[in-house]
């Protein structure tokens, strides 16, 4: 069922500026909690008005609060809280690097035990249902949170989740080994041999999205905003990546999961892998599939056509 509050790209900016963002800012708040090392963590919420259920928005690689606009309206719209965690070494959050376009992770454990401290705060804060919203590199803390907490989100969305990145053009193994190298050389915190320094724009067509539309809306922004401008990763930051696979798969730990999952696959993905997250699913105990054969990583990016076959799914799957 398409909702009648759902953007139009052919009005996207204008919607944007005069509905979304003012609405958006009557409801928002933000504040920090602290990490698993007391260093602070930005987080932005928004109330929703006789709340029938709470959110919890986990962002992927390079991304901020600031990137779920559309969504997080149409969250609330729905009548659900949203909260949104900026994970360590992104938006407003501590970062070990000072150069603010680097993304940086000693180890995806921090992220993990980031996350858990953050939903104990948005348990003591709400009561009733908990959903998660889990994009990219926010889907395999997902994973990994819930295969720790199996019971404490009601349902979850993977949407694109990161349970192996893709390796391009240069063989994983290959990736595997000279990233790990660089980490046993001390070279952890610099700039890897496949990213580039920000170029203080970036292109559509490079993009995960299919909607031009909606990636001007956060290409906009990220243009006059330091603070969210990541653009490429670490050594370490990769290394790291290429070992969730692992820790996700390993024998028994999907099987503890209790949350009912909904997976959305992107046909076009350049990002992350199809093969692991189907196989994650098979394992899951309750969990279905749907793939976006059209959309690129950023499924909730696409134009209208999939993007509201997205957003009815997602919104009928977290409503039943």
């Amino acid at each position: 069922m398409q909702r009648d509050f759902y953007l139009k790209e052919s009005t996207f900016a204008d919607q944007m500026e005069e509905e979304v963002l003012p609405f958006l800012r009557k409801a928002m708040t933000d504040g920090y909690v602290k990490g698993y090392d007391a260093h602070p963590l930005h987080y932005v919420k928004y109330a929703a008005e006789h709340a029938k259920a709470t959110v919890v928005i986990s962002h992927g690689f390079t991304e901020s609060a600031k990137k779920w606009h559309e969504l997080s309206y149409y969250f609330l719209k729905n009548g659900w809280n949203v909260y949104i965690i900026e994970h360590r070494g992104h938006g407003l959050s501590y970062r070990k690097s000072a150069d603010f376009t680097l993304t940086h992770i000693d180890d995806f454990e921090e992220y993990i035990k980031d996350f858990e401290l953050f939903t104990q705060m948005v348990r003591k804060e709400e009561e009733g249902k908990i959903y998660l919203f889990a994009h990219s590199m926010g889907g395999a803390i997902g994973v990994l949170f819930m295969e720790r907490h199996p019971d404490f989100f009601e349902k979850a969305v993977l949407s694109s989740p990161m349970i192996a990145p893709s390796s391009g053009l240069v063989p994983a193994f290959l990736a595997r080994w000279i990233l790990g190298g660089a980490v046993l050389l001390g070279m952890s915190e610099k700039r890897a041999f496949v990213s580039s320094k920000y170029k203080g724009e970036e292109y559509f067509q490079d993009s995960g999205k299919t909607s031009k539309a909606r990636f001007m809306e956060y290409e906009l922004i990220k243009r006059e905003d330091p603070y969210v401008q990541n653009y490429c990763m670490t050594y370490s930051w990769g290394y790291h990546a290429f070992q969730v696979k692992k820790q996700i798969l390993k024998k028994g730990e999907p099987e503890r999961i209790r949350t009912k999952i909904l997976l959305a696959v992107a046909g076009r993905d350049t990002m992350v892998l199809q093969k692991p997250q189907l196989a994650l699913a098979k394992r899951l105990k309750d969990c279905q599939v749907h793939i976006f054969e059209e959309a690129k990583h950023e499924i909730f990016g696409s134009t209208d056509k999939t993007v509201y076959e997205y957003f009815d799914l997602l919104f009928g799957f977290l409503e039943k």
